[in-house]
């Protein structure tokens, strides 16, 4: 099993797991040096979201995990990231999310774990078998096997949810946010890295505005906030499923995308009476956000569910995020025609 990447056996006990998330924010540049370019706007006992204008500054200076300091594959994705999102009229910002957590320890002795070089030299030719890869080092792959052994891995996104839809509607950001980097590990119980092999996806580029310094620390504060008050609704089934709906990755499929558009129009009906007063929604004769009406976006909704419609349209799914972003905003932001209260 691995000589694919001239590994051997190696017995080890798992007892960490690392999350590392690198988005594009949505809808704006920097347009003038930061002096105070990484700003937290969530943290928890696992997780911490930042805003930064400067990754690789940030990650050097993190003490939040360890993720970075032991994964040569991210240090390196780190690096590349930077100038392959340079914007010529300003710098690109980052909502990175970080999450570290300890695992119940797993020993794993019957071959799901190998150790292999870093790099290894083939017809006198220097050949990474790591993304990263440095000479005269190795690294370790966990591979899940039918009867091996293998660690609980944390499962919910909740609060990472939470912090993306308050970035989504606080930028008023309708479609996909692009994720440059999602990166994971496992930690062994002295705390070496750990490969786990599964794939990721990427999403495609938005247009942004100007962000002096002073509308960048105004922004990143009103996030905070934000953040902090759906905190305390988070628990509620309600936001919940509000929240992992609006958090989406672009896909060119269309049954994908028509139940998003399901998902989000039901977290709509659901939050009635708790995110916005649905006699101001129900009333509406005009756009509230967008160019469909509420009535519009409610009987689109109904041509999907009833196979009315094989090609997504995306100018409703768009408008029927515009108008979740402003649920959002008016309850968590403050301040909206769809405030409740």
């Amino acid at each position: 099993m691995y000589s694919g990447i001239g590994g051997v056996e190696l017995a080890c006990t798992i007892s960490g797991h690392r999350r590392t998330r690198v988005f594009e924010f949505p809808g704006a540049r920097a347009t003038e040096k930061i002096d105070e370019p990484h700003q937290t706007i969530f943290e928890s006992a696992s997780m911490r979201a930042v805003v930064t204008s400067d990754l690789v500054d940030f990650f050097a200076r993190s003490s939040f995990g360890d993720h970075y300091d032991i994964s040569p594959s991210l240090r390196h994705a780190v690096e590349e990231i930077s100038p392959s999102v340079a914007k010529a009229n300003g710098t690109t910002l980052f909502v990175v999310i970080e999450e570290s957590d300890d695992l119940t320890a797993v020993e794993m002795s019957r071959g799901e774990c190998s150790v292999s070089d870093e790099v290894i030299t083939t017809d006198g030719d220097h050949v990474s078998m790591l993304i990263g890869g440095r000479e005269g080092k190795q690294f370790i792959t966990a591979w899940a096997t039918v009867d091996g052994s293998w660690p609980e891995l944390p499962a919910d996104q909740t609060l990472v949810n939470m912090v993306m839809a308050c970035v989504r509607a606080g930028q008023q950001h309708a479609g996909a946010i692009r994720k440059l980097l999602d990166q994971r590990c496992l930690v062994t119980d002295d705390g070496r890295f750990v490969v786990i092999m599964q794939p990721t996806m990427h999403a495609a580029v938005t247009g942004v505005a100007p962000l002096d310094a002073a509308n960048y620390a105004e922004r990143t504060a009103s996030l905070r906030d934000a953040i902090d008050r759906m905190k305390r609704d988070i628990g509620d089934a309600r936001v919940a499923l509000l929240a992992r709906s609006m958090y989406c990755e672009e896909t060119g499929d269309d049954s994908f995308q028509q139940l998003l558009y399901l998902h989000l129009w039901q977290s709509v009906v659901d939050t009635a009476g708790f995110m916005y007063d649905p006699r101001q929604v129900a009333a509406a004769d005009a756009p509230l956000v967008g160019s469909k009406t509420p009535h519009e976006l409610r009987d689109y909704r109904h041509d999907i569910a009833h196979g009315r419609t094989d090609d997504m349209d995306m100018n409703f799914l768009v408008d029927l995020q515009l108008n979740v972003n402003q649920l959002v905003r008016g309850k968590y932001f403050g301040g909206s025609a769809a405030d409740s209260d």
